[in-house]
């Protein structure tokens, strides 16, 4: 028994990221129903309509963004674990508001079109291949890359030099890939930061006080970076299967 108990941090890491995968297979069974049920709208603005699609943001889009959040998944799920409960019951809850939106109010993205041969255009076709044209509001790519950042900034505030300017670059990609418009990421930003607030840090249940961030090594950061790496190739890759 005292064995098991020595391993139940690790058991406990595992369900968190088992919860949170399994809330995001929800994500195109919702895009199917939601289609069904309404015409879905759009947001656009003089703004949004003047944006151009920029290949290259591909790579903040995919390439960063699953980096960043698999990073935060793993560091928060098992290094800085105190945070574990607050990221999970965070994400789901953040999920839900989005998936109810979805389903009363699709919104579709703006207009699909790329003419480029070269890598970036292949990858952005790819992800017009691969991804839904509705679930756009409020904008999910949004929402965990600001909910990994608030996570990591509660972590250690020195993280939130890297982690607020990566979800912002995030949110700015997905406007440049041509697949939200601003509206989305307004609404992501309302929705996740006050989530993220009343979770982490007014919840009784969820709320961390003391932090371990004093014992936290580098080897550690190090390793859940280089894990957060691998598993985001193996999953972009897993579009061209």
């Amino acid at each position: 028994m005292e064995q098991v108990k020595q391993y139940l941090w690790f058991l406990y890491g595992l369900l968190a990221i088992i919860i949170i995968v399994a809330v995001t297979f929800l994500y195109m069974p919702i895009a199917s129903i939601s289609e069904q049920l309404h015409e879905p709208i759009t947001l656009a603005t003089p703004i949004d309509l003047s944006i151009p699609l920029v290949p290259s943001a591909i790579i903040v889009y995919w390439y960063i963004f699953y980096a960043f959040l698999f990073f935060s998944w793993v560091y928060l799920s098992f290094i800085q674990r105190e945070f574990r409960n607050a990221l999970v019951a965070s994400f789901v809850l953040i999920s839900f508001i989005a998936y109810a939106i979805y389903l009363l109010m699709p919104v579709q993205g703006p207009e699909r079109i790329v003419s480029g041969t070269d890598f970036f255009s292949t990858q952005i076709q790819l992800l017009y291949d691969t991804d839904t044209h509705v679930n756009c509001f409020p904008s999910l790519h949004g929402s965990y890359s600001l909910l990994s950042a608030y996570g990591l900034w509660r972590a250690k505030k020195e993280y939130g030099y890297i982690a607020w300017p990566t979800a912002i670059a995030v949110q700015i990609s997905t406007l440049f890939v041509r697949q939200h418009w601003i509206a989305d990421q307004i609404a992501a930003a309302f929705i996740t930061l006050i989530v993220a607030y009343l979770i982490f840090d007014r919840f009784k249940l969820t709320r961390v006080e003391e932090t371990t961030e004093s014992k936290v090594k580098m080897w550690q950061i190090a390793f859940a970076l280089g894990f957060a790496i691998v598993v985001m190739i193996l999953y972009v890759y897993s579009f061209t299967l």
